[in-house]
Order: structure tokens, then C-alpha cells, then sequence
């Protein structure tokens, strides 16, 4: 195969007109130059120049040689273009996987100034649970994930994570349930309770909580859309434990009961943009700290210890 370098050097000698001032356009020495010429035309086994005086000219096999060496320049500086401009987020792609209450609350303030910001890159988000969307970021077709875990589901491991906020669960009740009367729902006193789970990590959060109280929860429905979750419950077909963020970001739903869950439990957010991220998810996961959601600076070890200091 032909040494591109040298098909560039190739090119520098028929710009310049001599080894001598091509060297000097390349920033190399001059015997740098000859050397390489002279393996080039040992790889070709034809001469490509010859010397007309102080000039060095090409020879018929060096000019069919040039043409090519010429394309190769300006594809080259084509890539150097557009790798400037992907630096730069004059052009490229950010693909978005989030989970939902997420994506409906706090994402798009920040969608929004990288659009305006950006305008050149290509924006997409998926609505996706957190270890579907971390599937996405390992297959190449998402960019940056934003995620959740807390004690009962930990965070993924190998993945360089940035912690955004916390999310506290509340328990969702009837508003004619007993619990409802006091100032925070008792697990231990919904232990005879039929219960409505969402996510596999909502429900693996749920579970955990009721062994931490005792039972074993009967969970009679599964939803992951939080709007049927509190409907169910003030139709009276079950209790619930769902995050804060995804009661706000439901319609308000009548019939219904949000109260502190004692102990308080909560889940930890997090994005993360893998090993080799794209310029672009860099940028936004930078952004995300700007329009008020705060870094919490919690380490995935220290989610336990943070819950249990709460």
C-alpha cells in the first residue's frame, strides 16, 4: 500500500519545486524529504522525479501519482474540517436517553439553551428507563443518559457517573385511607396493603422497603406511566411509593394522598456520557448544572450512606 506521507511529500516537491523547499514548507529536513521520495519511487519501481537544473520536476508517473496525492489533500483537509467543526458544536449529533419524569421536568430548560446555543447540532431524545437507556449508550445509539439508582438498584459500574439531585419517594394514598390522616405514610402500617409498582427499579425500591418493614408487598398492578399509578390509587386499587419528581410532573389527580414515606427514602440522579464521549454530550452534561438542577456530589458508594443519614 502507498504511504499517504509520502504521496504528500510527493505533492509538497511538485508545489515547491525542489527537495530543498519543500522541506522547508514541511518543517523537515531536506534529507528527510529525499529519503522519502526515495521509497516512494522503490514502492512504485518507476522514477517519479527527475532534476531539470535546480528544479525538481515530476516524471509522467509522477504527475498520474500527483493527481491522486492531490484528491488525497483535500479529503484530508475535508476530515480536519469537520472534526474542527464537531469540536466546536458547529455540527454533530446529541442523542438524549432519559427517564420520563426527567425528560418532563427538568430536561427541557437545558434542551433548550443547547439548542439556542448550538443551533448546528442535531438534537434527539428517547423517553427510556434507566437500564434500557444505559443499554442505548453501550450499543452507540445514544450519546449521554440521564439515570436514576438508590440502595435497592445500584449505579452501573465502569461508567464514569456525574451525580445531579436527589428524588424523595412518597407514598400515594386514597384520600380516605387511614394512613392518610397523619403527617407521614407508615410502611409497617401498609403491610396489608395491595400496592401499585412502576419500574423494575421502582419496584425493586419498593420491595426493599417493605422487607426493611416487615412484609412482603402485594403488588397487584404494574405501570410505568405515573399518571395510571395515581388514578388506580384514588380509584381505591391499591397504594403506591413514587417519586416526587414524577407526582409534579403528572396533571394533579383528585382522590389522592401524597405524604412523606417514614423512613424517608430517595433516589439518586444521575448522567453519564460513557468513557469516549462526543463533544457534544460533554457540553450538555456540563449544561445541566446551569439552569438550576445542582450537583449533589455523591459518589455511587456513598448513596447508601447518604439514605441512611437522612
Amino acid at each position: 500500500m502507498i504511504d499517504v506521507e509520502r504521496l504528500l511529500i510527493l505533492r509538497a516537491v511538485a508545489r515547491h519545486g525542489s527537495k530543498a523547499a519543500a522541506a522547508r514548507a514541511l518543517g523537515v529536513a531536506e534529507p528527510t524529504v529525499a529519503h522519502h521520495l526515495r521509497a516512494l519511487e522503490r514502492s512504485a519501481n518507476v522514477p517519479l522525479t527527475v532534476r531539470a537544473g535546480r528544479v525538481t520536476q515530476l516524471t509522467p508517473a509522477g504527475q498520474a501519482l500527483l493527481e491522486h496525492a492531490n484528491a488525497i489533500a483535500v479529503s484530508l483537509d475535508n476530515a480536519e474540517r469537520a472534526l474542527h467543526q464537531h469540536a466546536e458544536l458547529s455540527v454533530g449529533r446529541l442523542q438524549i436517553a432519559a427517564f420520563t419524569s426527567f425528560a418532563s421536568m427538568e430536561l427541557p430548560a437545558p434542551l433548550a439553551l443547547f439548542a439556542r446555543t448550538y443551533p448546528g447540532v442535531e438534537i434527539g431524545l428517547v423517553e427510556a428507563e434507566t437500564d434500557d437507556a444505559l443499554a442505548l449508550l453501550r450499543s452507540g445509539d445514544a450519546d449521554l443518559v440521564i439515570g436514576f439508582a438508590d440502595t435497592a438498584t445500584p449505579p452501573p459500574s465502569g461508567l464514569p457517573l456525574t451525580w445531579l439531585k436527589h428524588d424523595e419517594y412518597f407514598t400515594v394514598l386514597p384520600e380516605a385511607h387511614a394512613e392518610a390522616r397523619g403527617p407521614h405514610a407508615d410502611m409497617a402500617a401498609l403491610s396489608g396493603d395491595r400496592w401499585i409498582s412502576g419500574c423494575n427499579r421502582c419496584q425493586n425500591h419498593l420491595n426493599a422497603q417493605a422487607k426493611e418493614a416487615g412484609f412482603t408487598p402485594e403488588i397487584a398492578f404494574v405501570t410505568e406511566d405515573y399518571v395510571t399509578a395515581q388514578h388506580l390509587v384514588a380509584n381505591y386499587l391499591g397504594v403506591a411509593l413514587l417519586p416526587r419528581m414524577a407526582i409534579d410532573a403528572s396533571p394533579p389527580v383528585p382522590g389522592i394522598v401524597t405524604l412523606p414515606s417514614n423512613p424517608p427514602t430517595y433516589r439518586e440522579i444521575f448522567v453519564t456520557a460513557g468513557h469516549d464521549p462526543a463533544p457534544a454530550a460533554v457540553a450538555f452534561a456540563a449544561m445541566l448544572t446551569g439552569v438550576g438542577i445542582s450537583p449533589v456530589g455523591i459518589s455511587p458508594v456513598g448513596i447508601a450512606a447518604a439514605q441512611a443519614s437522612r
